[in-house]
């Protein structure tokens, strides 16, 4: 072969495996390239989701608690008012003592009572002598039934006025009706009192009232005779009874008027106190979650997001049950939810998130 071909055909050889080796590396790089460029993609995708922190949430049953805000009323007070007509002569009792049923509150003076009670007691030993002289001259036929009759009409005529002495005399005493507190006092020695004016106040506070306003959602679980607590505004809390529950609305309201008592030896409890009857409520199933949790939705829906299966948001709405000062109890959530901790206000429902456990919580998924 010449020279010159074999040159030639060395040199187109060269060429041809040149050009293979040339295809085969741009092969491989632009492979390397489009795969390079997916994962790009699919990395954007992924920085481009919200990141939310999520604990998974348990029901629980938890019992529920009714609380009707109120206030503390006597047992029962009354204005002690005169039922003579007289100057008040003696006040035996200070405001704000103890009494007891029957102690002399206000003292009217007496004047001429007594000796008006002293003639009638005279007048009826003298209709009663002249009733039984007149008896036993009818018996014996001296003197007419007629007369015998009349008689004795004019000896129970006299027994009639002088208990209306009696009477009279003794409502100089305004008296307690009941034991309780000379809570006020309305009159001095030397005032003059007319019939009905008032003497005073007395008040009954043991047992003590607390009453409130329950709403018609709720009266239906509150019984008579249900135990539960008093929490007055200054502190105190008593173990009481439900005595009394409305069963007519109140017309401006649509609430119930409930009532209960509260022992108070000691009365160190109050009327007119702001207070709260607390009564335990019907079992509910619901999850213990911190308050900062709670949303509204675009309907103002008062809720909390969670995240399904699939990492998407869902809201579901809530009803507060308990606030503790460990979190918010709440109904209304599927038993076991995986609730967003952190992130809840920047994701909207359906919204595909990154879901990642919240480490502080202490809860698995």
């Amino acid at each position: 072969m010449k020279r010159s071909y074999l040159i030639a055909l060395i040199i187109g050889a060269v060429f041809l495996v040149w050009i293979g080796l040339g295809l085969i590396f741009s092969g491989n790089g632009g492979s390397q390239t489009a795969q390079n460029g997916q994962n790009g993609q699919n990395g954007a995708e992924q920085e481009e989701l919200v990141a939310v922190r999520i604990v998974k949430s348990n029901a629980t049953e938890k019992r529920t608690s009714i609380v009707i805000r109120g206030r503390t009323e006597a047992k029962r007070a009354v204005q002690v008012r005169a039922e003579t007509a007289g100057v008040v002569a003696d006040l035996p009792v200070e405001k704000g003592q103890r009494v007891k049923k029957g102690d002399t509150l206000c003292k009217i003076s007496v004047n001429a009572r007594q000796a008006r009670l002293d003639e009638a007691k005279a007048l009826v030993q003298q209709r009663w002598l002249e009733y039984d002289a007149a008896r036993k001259l009818a018996a014996k036929g001296h003197r007419s039934e007629t007369q015998a009759a009349g008689s004795r009409a004019a000896y129970d005529a006299a027994k009639a006025q002088l208990k209306q002495m009696e009477v009279e005399l003794g409502n100089t005493d305004i008296v307690a009706p009941f034991d309780g507190i000379f809570d006020d006092r309305d009159v001095e020695v030397g005032d003059f009192l007319a019939i009905g004016q008032t003497c005073g106040l007395v008040v009954q506070l043991d047992p003590l009232k607390v009453t409130g306003q329950v709403a018609e959602d709720k009266v239906s679980d509150l019984r008579a005779g249900t135990t539960g607590l008093a929490r007055l505004v200054t502190g105190e809390v008593k173990e009481g009874k439900i005595i009394f529950v409305a069963k007519t609305a109140e017309e401006a309201t649509r609430t119930f008027r409930v009532e209960m008592e509260v022992p108070n030896p000691d009365h160190k409890m109050r009327s007119g106190v702001t207070a709260e009857i607390v009564v335990p409520g019907q079992p509910v199933m619901a999850h213990l979650v911190p308050s900062s949790v709670i949303s509204l939705n675009d309907q103002g829906v008062i809720g909390v997001r969670t995240v399904d299966d699939n990492d998407r948001v869902q809201f579901h709405e809530v009803k507060p049950v308990d606030d503790t000062p460990e979190g918010l109890w709440v109904a209304g959530l599927p038993e076991t939810v995986r609730l967003i901790t952190v992130g809840q206000d920047y994701v909207t429902e359906g919204q595909k998130v990154r879901a990642k456990l919240d480490s502080k919580s202490g809860a698995s998924s």
